[in-house]
């Protein structure tokens, strides 16, 4: 026993050592813990900014791609405009060019179809021509033998009777101051206007300036009325004359059927 005692005293101990060594594992141990959390922390951080730049970027990199899509439409689309265009511009200028042409066409039609009727009109005169110079002689010769037959009868041609108009009957108690037209087949006859007798034609009646102051005339006379002298073959330029005095100017009128073509004599009217 006392043995023992004695090794054990003179022995070297390996607790002091033992209890450094545990202690710097320890300190070593916390060291890389603290360590390792403040890396993850740095970790975390830099992943919550990275993710928010990815997600960033992916929003930008998404978008461009659609601008890159919406150019690349957009520019097809413009193609296809230009190309429209230039179709139209085509179909235009080709629309142009047929209505040239078709305008060349209808002048060289017309002016081919007046070409032809101009050479029928002179066709058709020559041979008037032709048949006036074969029926000349013939009707010299008829005219002639009237001539000689006239003087071999000596009988002259009747002057044809003139036409006297009556008062009486014709204005039955009416105006007191007339103003005569003579209708004819040609027109009208203004018989007592200023400056002597004045003819106007049919299709001139409306628009005659003459005939709408010789009315004018008639409308500031008192006591007037405008007194028709209807020839046989003037019934027409009759009813264009009294209409634009009844109508137009409110004039009162008579009319006076004449029973031949001769000469109208107004002796007995007094002059007014």
């Amino acid at each position: 026993m006392a043995r023992r005692a004695k090794d054990s005293d003179n022995g070297v101990s390996l607790f002091p050592f033992m209890s450094i060594l545990a202690c710097l594992i320890g300190i070593l141990t916390l060291m890389i813990s603290v360590m390792m959390q403040i890396q993850q922390m740095k970790k975390a951080g830099r992943t919550e900014e990275e993710m928010a730049l990815a997600m960033e970027n992916r929003k930008f990199t998404k978008k461009a791609e659609e601008l890159v899509k919406e150019k690349a439409a957009r520019k097809e689309e413009l193609e296809r405009e230009k190309a429209t265009v230039s179709v139209m511009a085509k179909l235009k200028d080709r629309k142009i060019a047929l209505t040239m042409e078709l305008e060349g066409l209808n002048k060289a039609k017309e002016k081919s179809r007046s070409d032809a009727e101009l050479q029928k009109q002179v066709e058709n005169m020559r041979k008037e021509i032709v048949a006036i110079k074969e029926e000349r002689p013939p009707l010299a010769k008829r005219l002639k033998d009237l001539e000689d037959e006239l003087k071999k009868r000596k009988e002259m041609p009747k002057p044809k009777d003139s036409v006297k108009v009556q008062p009486r009957g014709v204005l039955g108690g009416g105006a007191d101051v007339i103003f005569f037209v003579e209708c004819n087949s040609t027109g009208i006859v203004l018989l007592d206007s200023q400056g002597g007798q004045k003819k106007i034609s049919t299709a001139a009646i409306k628009t005659s300036g003459g005939y709408a102051k010789y009315l004018d005339r008639v409308k500031k006379t008192e006591d007037s009325m405008v007194l028709f002298l209807i020839r046989k073959t003037g019934n027409e330029a009759y009813r264009w004359a009294a209409g634009t005095a009844e109508l137009k100017y409110k004039l009162p009128t008579g009319k006076l059927p004449l029973p031949n073509d001769g000469n109208i004599d107004l002796s007995l009217f007094r002059e007014k």
